[in-house]
């Protein structure tokens, strides 16, 4: 099978796509930083090239020979004191990894975007599509994430490079040693630290966004853009799966926006103190509060053939990975997601 890089190879998706290329029989390379957390890798039969997107040399040692790339690395914050640290990977990064691609001779480039750059609606009334786009995002994260994607297009056809992306939506499960954002969502769901508050979203299990991946690098359409997402539910009926599975009834928070900036603004101000990310910002508040991140699905599941885990299973295997890393109580009782009715 094709050789095949993976930038942030030791992130919650990049680990996961390496051990999917793995099971199917790629010759992979993972990218990884010098004092990266590696236990993601842990008895993969991988290749190991230590370097950054942000090095060229070491972006194109890790591409040498290599038939494939899919670059999944960024920064996976939405909120940093110096918004440079998110946005200058993904930019400067993707234009590195693209640029040594097209140097390696590589056959194609996928590029691991999200949802973000799709966008919400303001109702559930519409589903968005791969044609959507997010233009005006104010979420660091988001922007990154628009911007690189566009970025990674128009280097691609001028480097004349068969590129494919993906956007997948809220990722969820096991093997994230860092708790990405989305996967604090419900931690803090589980804990009583959190609420849920009025719009919706789509969640998705990390080894079908892993498999999307692979399948767009395999058979994905040149230059096509594929969301990779599961079940559209709102946030309420998010809260209800976490207590079907643990029995902890989330509260929910209905307030106007003003109330909830206001409180942004008091936890902003706390995170650029302690440098800890700040459970809400302002931004967030003004891209995704209320709105509706629902998603048709049409094209990757008739093109790639991808078809999705349902929500509670999603859930279900988050909370069993908070447990397994000590997030919550191991012992806590969670039923088993195959006995919980669907419609809870």
């Amino acid at each position: 099978m094709a050789k095949t890089l993976v930038t942030g190879a030791t992130g919650h998706i990049g680990s996961m796509v390496v051990r999917e290329l793995v099971n199917r029989g790629h010759r992979t390379v993972a990218l990884v930083r010098h004092h990266s957390d590696r236990r993601g890798l842990e008895d993969v039969d991988v290749e190991l090239v230590e370097g950054d997107v942000l090095d060229r040399a070491s972006v194109d040692r890790a591409a040498a020979g290599t038939e494939i790339v899919i670059h999944c690395a960024a920064n996976f914050a939405i909120w940093a004191k110096n918004e440079s640290e998110i946005l200058k990977p993904a930019l400067e990064g993707t234009r590195n990894v693209l640029q040594a691609a097209a140097r390696a001779g590589t056959r194609r480039v996928v590029h691991t975007s999200s949802a973000a750059a799709v966008g919400a609606a303001p109702s559930a009334d519409r589903l968005l599509n791969e044609d959507d786009w997010f233009d005006d995002p104010r979420v660091p994260y988001y922007q990154a994430k628009t911007r690189s994607e566009r970025l990674a297009r128009k280097v691609a056809s001028e480097l004349e490079l068969d590129l494919v992306t993906v956007c997948p939506t809220m990722v969820l499960g096991g093997n994230d040693y860092r708790l990405t954002p989305s996967q604090r969502v419900i931690l803090d769901l589980v804990r009583g630290t959190g609420a849920t508050v009025g719009g919706g979203t789509n969640i998705v299990s990390v080894e079908d966004v892993a498999l999307g991946h692979v399948l767009a690098a395999e058979i994905g359409k040149p230059g096509a853009r594929y969301l990779l997402g599961g079940d559209n539910i709102s946030i309420v009926e998010l809260g209800g799966l976490v207590e079907a599975i643990t029995g902890v009834r989330p509260r929910h928070l209905d307030l106007p926006k003003w109330a909830f900036k206001g409180i942004a603004a008091f936890m902003e101000i706390g995170a650029s103190l302690s440098r800890k990310p700040p459970h809400l910002t302002r931004a967030a508040v003004d891209d995704v509060l209320g709105k509706y991140a629902w998603y048709d699905l049409s094209r990757s599941q008739a093109q790639l053939g991808l078809e999705s885990s349902p929500a509670l299973h999603v859930v279900a295997e988050a909370i069993e990975w908070f447990g397994k890393m000590g997030w919550i109580d191991p012992k806590a009782p969670i039923r088993d997601a195959a006995r919980v009715p669907e419609a809870a």
